[in-house]
């Protein structure tokens, strides 16, 4: 190899190790909190009381780092494909699938997850009425479950995908 080649060599290396580095990073950071909301969820439940307080703990937990980190996993994800291959990489199955996977799980946030989380706060926001809290809660709470499940599902089956690279 020429000097030049052995460069361009060192800095397509260098450029790899930067963007799978901000990759990673960024996943254990958007991804990392919902390993461990469930167990929050079971204590806040068990100390209603508390309750408003983590969910809107949550929502700024998830509007000023889950959110924000999560979307840059998109441009991360596109510079390593470019670096390694070029945009025909996409054709492979694991990375197609893992992009799927990732759109529908931010479809799920935007669409599902949030508004039904922002209904949760604004019901339980002020202390309950003489007849307790309102009816609707407790389903609205099982439904933010249910997001949080397919999040994390989400989020382990593009873990496996990026892993063991699936082929056709």
């Amino acid at each position: 190899m020429t000097e030049t080649a052995v460069d361009r060599l060192a800095t397509l290396t260098a450029m790899y190790q930067l963007w799978l580095f901000l990759h990673v990073l960024g996943a254990i950071a958007a991804f990392g909190y919902g390993f461990y909301a469930p167990i929050f969820g079971r204590a806040s439940a068990a100390e209603p009381q508390h309750g408003n307080w983590y969910l809107r703990a949550a929502k700024r937990v998830s509007s000023g780092v889950i959110l924000p980190v999560a979307l840059t996993m998109c441009v991360t994800g596109v510079l390593l494909v470019v670096e390694t291959g070029g945009f025909r990489r996409f054709e492979e199955l694991w990375l197609a699938l893992s992009l799927l996977i990732y759109v529908a799980a931010l479809a799920i946030v935007f669409l599902l997850q949030r508004p039904t989380l922002n209904k949760v706060i604004e019901l339980t926001s002020a202390p309950p009425g003489p007849s307790g809290p309102p009816a609707e809660i407790p389903a609205l709470l099982r439904r933010l479950q249910i997001y949080g499940v397919l999040l994390l599902l989400a989020t382990v089956a593009i873990v496996a995908l990026m892993v063991w690279k699936p082929q056709l």
